[in-house]
């Protein structure tokens, strides 16, 4: 494969990684509540990428996307996911303020460290239910590969390649991100972060529940 088409696919990738979405707005609150937190979340974003990744490289995302009822079953799926993990951010975020008002101190917002497990679930879940994301693997990424050559092989390399661009991206999210806790409070980063996430997500979810079937 040209060096050329390597770096073009670079730059898309990371064009991708740059514009806001719903991984976004999974990885922010929880790189909010800690460094490791937002790590955990950033490698469940990716290991989803890895299974749209496989299923690119052996047509089984091909086929779901060009299936109207199969689209339709994972993107309302998807959608309902993406309101519930807004609607929890939001609810979270209240209960951090009402905790303010009642005791009168920022410790007071802090909550229970959710599990490390429950955090990769999450983050996991999101990006696979999201049919945007084998649309990338199924529509862009096909772009990049040379004919004639084994498009299996190059999906999975270009794929890897992605993954690998998206690990140092989501570091220097996550460490971008983690400053707002020193900047604003941890108590008070929270609770911003909450609600600007979950109104994403209910945003997000509520795009994505409209976009037609036929990607």
């Amino acid at each position: 494969m040209p060096i050329e088409t390597v770096l073009a696919f670079c730059g898309v990738a990371l064009l991708a990684y740059i514009t806001p979405g719903p991984d976004w707005f999974v990885v922010m609150p929880a790189a909010v509540t800690s460094r490791r937190t937002g790590w955990i979340a950033a490698i469940g974003v990716q290991c989803g990428l890895l299974v749209h990744m496989s299923a690119a490289a052996v047509g089984v995302a091909a086929v779901i996307l060009a299936s109207a009822t199969a689209f339709s079953v994972l993107k309302w799926i998807g959608a309902a996911y993406l309101v519930y993990l807004g609607v929890r951010a939001l609810l979270a975020s209240r209960r951090a303020t009402v905790g303010r008002d009642e005791d009168g101190g920022p410790d007071a917002a802090a909550r229970p460290p959710a599990r490390l497990v429950q955090v990769w679930r999450r983050a996991f879940t999101a990006n696979v239910l999201n049919p945007k994301a084998a649309l990338f693997f199924v529509a862009i990424l096909p772009q990049f590969v040379t004919p004639g050559g084994a498009v299996a092989a190059q999906i999975i390399g270009l794929g890897l390649l992605d993954v690998a661009l998206g690990v140092v991206w989501w570091a220097v999210f996550v460490l971008g991100v983690h400053r707002l806790r020193s900047i604003m409070g941890g108590a008070r980063a929270r609770t911003v972060t909450d609600r600007v996430a979950g109104t994403a997500l209910i945003g997000l979810g509520g795009v994505l529940a409209v976009t037609p079937s036929r990607a």
